[in-house]
């Protein structure tokens, strides 16, 4: 009986793999010997994370994997790596890390998760206190003043994000790493459905990130980070709650944010309401005011938006599995004449309630209502050879409805769904990485007379592997994107009148009916990169990428009035002459190829440092929409009898290249200086590219002291006059900013008091990527005065 047991302990050791109960220990200090407290410790691959104690001493116990990787994060400091390979003893690993004069931040756009310093790409990373501070009612705003970033402003209420020149379809934006999937991508008069109110950062992701997100981050990525989803335990209850006001548009800011636990179960819930009137401006919102236009005002600017958003995960050791619901109302006007500007004006139209009814009664109100169901969760070492296996996935049911003079006019759908999985593996001859897939819908719809685009449903299959190799100081990474997309078009016709500025009596009116066939288009990217850190705290990266886009349904099927830029879009399908005459045939249209090469050098360290980045993008088969200088003559009561000039997608060869540095010095402990700028330049065959961003300088003096900090600045835009044809050139300006906030500690609450001043000068300024330049300044001098409670 003993030898049959004894037989039977030995078969089942045989069949099983050995399990190694390993306990890693150590201490984390800086240069100078002091300990580095809550500095996070993790094992690569694993579930294992520790945080260093107030000696800078972490440990693990029980650890049971053979091969151990340990990687340090701290903002405050260069991360410390060390792998340790297969190990079968207990291991006390030190760790001394050099000090960074930046926050280092891990990004968590990137496929791998690199900080700032380590990423191969060139990247932003905001953080949560700088967000309170430059925080926006839109995401361009916010963002506006970042090295690479411009905004589309389409007034104070709707703005997206430009990345080196790119807007619309080429930059996408995402929020913890799956896309927004509103239609702000359609139209710059559409805002960006996301929001801030418990973003923990914001990452911005400069140049083609095709890679890990498709061909919509030709240009770039903005990733939002928060914490709908919670990744991590939580004991007790933690969370935030601010109120704020604005004096340029009587603005009403109130938002919070809470996260508890209890056991395995995580929950969070935060939100936010925001309601201001129409913004003042310095003087008139028109270059060529009419007789009966107010100055001071820009018409049609108030907003009132409430979002809120709830969470639920699990977490366990083995991972954690969550779900998240948004629900945002969002209701503001659309600056600009083409919507109604121009009708008179009642006399009691601004009294002291200025309010929704006149809103509506002088423009377009946007009413948003928006549905987003979110789920995430993370399995680590789910088998042999994956070290970790991530689930994203997102529902969104977006609509809004242009209220036109109280009454509804066009209703903008969109239905859309978004998944990606994505295995992470353990080391193979030195390589680790992640190969994942991705699918995504979208059903689009739009019913009304600014329904300028058909109805279509695009759906999208990708497959992606990203892989990176670090030898000495030298990280390698290397990448390929398979993405197949299919966009099923609705019929349509297409009406175009034309009057030729030639002949002001001669019409041409035609129209003429489409049946659409199935469109497929099928992209390949691939980049390889390299970042050298050759002494710590300094670096150089590389990065050479070969990027295909799908063109945007927009690009290829606008056929019709679009108000909102003031325009009458053609679409590439559509074969147009040089007289307005539309044929019956469609022509074709190809992926957009885009070979971009990108050298970044970056200083983290000493009493100054730097970061800047030069960058080329070839661009084959490029989509851009050119003036035909042709007038089509719409049927839109409201609009001028002028007519709206007539913008046709074209494709052909462009060149985009540039320069964006950042730069820092510490006068001593307590100032700081801080510079930037960039400059752009984008041409296609002997002409200029429309709304080019201008070049900028712009400088901040900072001081930090105890509970007190405080910072001035200023932005230098230079004129723009390098201009496409038909398209004006703009005036340059200069915007002066201030603010200060004063942190104390009550009972249990930490307490920051804030004030904040922009555009001090009250300086009118046009913002030459707007669609609305001529039409919708910047807003005037505005003091934001608030107090923010942290538990």
């Amino acid at each position: 009986m003993r030898m049959r047991s004894l037989l039977s302990m030995t078969i089942a050791g045989l069949l099983s793999a050995p399990v190694l109960a390993t306990t890693v220990t150590g201490k984390v200090t800086d240069v100078s010997g002091k300990p580095v407290e809550g500095a996070e410790v993790k094992i690569e691959g694993t579930r294992y994370v520790a945080f260093t104690d107030e000696n800078g001493v972490y440990r693990f116990n029980d650890v049971q994997k053979p091969h151990i990787h340990l990687h340090v994060y701290s903002s405050n400091y260069i991360h410390g790596d060390n792998d340790l390979g297969d190990v079968s003893s207990d291991q006390k690993v030190d760790f001394v890390l050099q000090p960074a004069s930046v926050e280092n931040i891990v990004v968590t756009a990137t496929a791998l998760q690199s900080s700032v310093l380590e990423s191969v790409t060139p990247v932003t990373v905001i953080s949560a206190d700088k967000l309170r501070k430059i925080e926006a009612p839109t995401l361009g705003e916010t963002l506006k003043n970042t090295p690479g970033v411009h905004s589309t402003y389409f007034g104070p209420v709707s703005s997206s994000p430009i990345i080196r020149g790119n807007d619309g379809p080429r930059v996408k934006i995402v929020q913890n790493g799956l896309d927004v999937s509103d239609v702000s991508r359609v139209s710059p008069d559409h805002n960006v459905a996301t929001t801030m109110a418990s973003a923990t950062q914001v990452e911005v992701l400069r140049g083609p990130a095709t890679l890990q997100y498709g061909s919509g981050a030709i240009g770039g990525v903005v990733n939002v980070v928060d914490k709908r989803i919670p990744q991590y335990q939580v004991d007790g209850v933690e969370g935030e709650a601010e109120m704020s006001y604005s004096t340029v548009n009587e603005g009403k800011y109130t938002r919070g944010d809470i996260t508890g636990g209890q056991g395995n179960f995580v929950w969070h819930l935060d939100g936010f309401l925001r309601d201001t009137d129409n913004a003042d401006i310095p003087g008139f919102a028109s270059v060529e005011p009419d007789e009966d236009e107010e100055r001071g005002e820009l018409e049609s600017s108030a907003m009132e938006t409430t979002n809120i958003v709830a969470g639920l995960s699990y977490v366990a050791d083995e991972g954690y599995f969550g779900f998240a619901v948004e629900q945002l109302d969002n209701e503001y006007g659309v600056p600009g004449p083409s919507h109604g500007q121009g009708d008179e004006h009642d006399e009691g139209a601004h009294d002291e309630e200025h309010d929704e009814e006149h809103m509506a009664e002088e423009g377009v109100l946007l009413d948003v209502d928006m549905t987003r169901y979110q789920a995430a969760g993370e399995w680590y070492s789910p088998v042999e050879g994956i070290s970790n296996l991530k689930f994203a996935a997102a529902y969104t049911d977006y609509e809004h409805a242009e209220i036109e003079d109280g009454e509804q006019g066009t209703v903008f759908t969109n239905e859309s769904t978004d998944i990606r999985l994505s295995a992470y593996h353990e080391e193979v001859a030195g390589w680790h990485g992640v190969f994942g897939m991705q699918y995504t819908k979208s059903d689009y719809n739009a019913v009304g007379e600014e329904a300028f685009t058909p109805a279509n449903v695009t759906d999208s299959f990708s497959l992606y592997l990203i892989e990176q190799k670090k030898v000495g100081n030298v990280t390698f990474e290397i990448g390929g994107r398979l993405e197949s997309t299919t966009i099923d078009v609705a019929n349509s016709e297409v009406e175009l009148e034309v009057l030729h500025e030639e002949h002001d009596e001669e019409h041409e009116a035609h129209g003429v009916a489409f049946s659409f066939p199935e469109y497929d288009f099928s992209a390949v990217s691939l980049s390889a990169g390299a970042n050298w850190e050759y002494t710590d705290g300094q670096s150089v990266a590389v990065t050479l990428s070969r990027s295909e886009r799908a063109p945007s349904q927009q690009e290829l099927f606008s056929a019709g009035q679009h108000l909102a830029t003031e325009s009458y879009e053609v679409g590439l399908v559509f074969d147009m002459d040089e007289e307005g005459h539309i044929d019956e045939n469609l022509r074709g249209a190809s992926e957009e190829v885009s070979t971009n090469l990108d050298v970044t050098f970056r200083k983290f360290t000493g009493d100054w440092g730097y970061s800047v980045s030069l960058f080329y993008n070839q661009a084959d088969n490029y989509i851009f929409q050119t003036n035909t200088g042709l007038i089509a003559l719409a049927g839109h009561e409201s609009h001028s009898d002028e007519g709206l000039p007539v913008y046709y997608f074209q494709q052909a060869d462009a060149d985009i290249w540039g320069v964006e540095a950042q730069a820092y010095f510490d006068l001593n402990d307590e100032f700081r200086v801080t510079v930037f700028t960039d400059y752009i330049r984008a041409e296609i065959e002997d002409d200029n590219l429309p709304r080019t961003p201008p070049m900028r300088i712009g400088g901040e003096l900072s001081y930090v002291s105890g509970g007190l900090s405080a910072d001035a600045g200023f932005t230098w835009v230079d004129d723009q006059n390098d201009t496409a044809s038909f398209e004006t050139s703009t005036e340059g300006y200069t915007l002066l900013n201030a603010s200060v906030q004063y942190e104390f500690a009550g009972d249990g609450v930490d307490w920051v008091v804030f004030a904040r001043g922009d555009n001090l000068t009250d300086e009118e300024a046009r913002v030459h990527t707007s669609f609305l330049k001529d039409q919708a300044p910047l807003p005037g001098r505005n003091l934001t005065f608030g107090v923010r409670a942290v538990f």
